[in-house]
């Protein structure tokens, strides 16, 4: 079986894996034959893809990490809201995990975004039972992680679905309101004599980073559980590889990205670590693209084949990328595989010059600023400047970007000074993103008293930098 989207779906195809609704039913069997109308149902049901069989993909073993019937289960107790049962799923997930030789990750949620808040919580769960294995925890330490993974997200259940769905940017308001389900799901917690204290801990400190810049406390890494750096990792992978009515999904090379990038900021090193180890950044049946111009299928990435799979190609052949004779062929990171016309690209990139939203980038460094250039201009209207000085002198004729990138060390006068001059010209209407070198104590403490959007380290990660400025832009979900 291989992966599609549901873009390329075509009339004619044979469901691989059945298509399940959310209390379980299924909205497609297996061994169907797509047809137009199908195809366009999934479409607005919000399904991001299926599996199809073929000829060609034959020999390809997709396998669900836990039962259908499991996930089903689970994701009814969480749109019940009922932690009793929550906490018997959760032991039947680890039972479930613990007696595989193999556990899989690569099959994709077959499931409509509508579905999201019950089927994250379980998706969450099993890569928390999948990363807590490969850090060896204790079964009863693996109980504790589990079960505050489908719990964590409880209180979302009392935000309004106006704001858990919104399109486009949070207000600052409903941005707040967003951050309270955390204490929410701890709140529905706290009474319970029979859940334990890691347990309710873990559910209400799973938005903390490991810098101390999370929320709702604002603990740093030595202060959290391992619970709670491991559920921080798997909560943001799942929510960036998730489609939702507000952004496409990353695929799992993104997602793997951006965790390393924010090691250290976001996320605790040793888990990403793990996690790395466990979750295919190819996942079997998907479609690449390779350096060389030919399309091909993932067949096998288990072990030493996650980074360089084998392959099989069009023409039923296979390629072991780990073999000598394939060292100079690689596979095109996602974002280079959207193929057009030369005329429709430019048209596309002229529509979004006109909507392109403005960043002033501050640094002494002109390698720091052409790098940071490099990354964005695609992107972002920029305008670059040297040092503070001239960045307030820009300011000052009220040019006000939406963003202001800036770097904290600069002679004459450090990014910190420039910073509260800029407050004060723009009233704090502009969020300030610091650029350093170092992360460390010292530096949260500084974004905190600004009010500063956050910090992002140098050498830049590229998938990290455009995800921080779109958290600050339109408000971290």
């Amino acid at each position: 079986m291989r992966y599609i989207s549901i873009e390329e779906a075509e009339p004619g195809m044979c469901l691989a894996y059945d298509l399940y609704d959310s209390m379980g039913r299924t909205v497609i069997g297996r061994g169907c034959e797509l047809t137009a109308s199908y195809i366009s149902r999934l479409a607005e049901y919000g399904f991001s893809g299926v599996y199809i069989d073929d000829e060609l993909s034959g020999d390809i073993h997709v396998e669900p990490s836990i039962s259908e019937a499991l996930r089903t289960e689970g994701m009814k107790c969480i749109e019940a809201c009922d932690i009793d049962k929550c906490a018997q799923i959760a032991e039947r997930i680890i039972e479930e995990l613990l007696a595989k030789k193999k556990v899989s990750l690569d099959m994709a949620d077959l499931r409509s975004y509508d579905d999201y808040t019950y089927a994250h919580s379980v998706n969450v769960a099993v890569l928390c039972c999948v990363i807590g294995m490969g850090l060896e925890l204790s079964e009863r330490d693996l109980n504790y992680l589990v079960t505050a993974a489908l719990l964590h997200d409880l209180g979302k259940l009392f935000i309004p679905k106006e704001i858990l769905n919104k399109p486009g940017r949070l207000t600052p308001e409903e941005y707040e309101t967003m951050k309270t389900h955390a204490r929410k799901s701890y709140e529905l917690l706290s009474d319970r004599w029979d859940i334990s204290a890691h347990v309710k801990q873990t559910v209400l400190f799973h938005h903390e980073n490991v810098d101390g810049s999370g929320y709702p406390k604002g603990i740093t890494g030595a202060e959290q559980s391992i619970f709670v750096r491991v559920l921080h990792v798997a909560d943001v992978y799942d929510a960036l590889t998730s489609k939702r009515p507000y952004k496409k999904p990353y695929s799992p090379y993104e997602a793997a990205e951006y965790l390393m990038g924010a090691c250290g900021i976001m996320f605790d090193k040793q888990v990403v670590q793990v996690f790395l180890q466990y979750v295919p950044l190819y996942p079997k049946g998907t479609r690449v693209v390779l350096s060389d111009g030919r399309e091909a299928l993932i067949y096998e990435n288990a072990g030493v084949h996650n980074l360089r799979p084998i392959l099989l190609l069009k023409d039923g052949t296979k390629l072991d990328l780990l073999e000598y004779s394939s060292f100079s062929i690689t596979i095109v990171p996602p974002e280079g595989q959207e193929m057009g016309s030369p005329q429709k690209d430019e048209a596309d990139r002229a529509k979004m010059l006109e909507k392109r939203r403005k960043l002033l980038i501050v640094d002494d460094s002109k390698e720091n600023l052409e790098a940071l250039r490099d990354i964005l201009q695609p992107y972002y209207s920029l305008t670059l400047c040297k040092s503070g000085e001239q960045a307030l002198g820009f300011l000052s004729r009220k040019k006000f970007p939406e963003l202001i990138i800036m770097d904290i060390e600069m002679p004459v006068m450090s990014g910190i000074q420039a910073a509260i001059q800029a407050n004060m010209l723009t009233g704090g209407t502009v969020p300030i993103l610091f650029v350093s070198d170092v992360g460390d104590t010292e530096t949260v403490k500084i974004c905190r008293e600004l009010k500063a959007g956050g910090y992002i380290l140098r050498p830049y990660q590229p998938v990290f930098v455009k995800s921080e400025i779109e958290r600050i832009l339109d408000g971290w979900r």
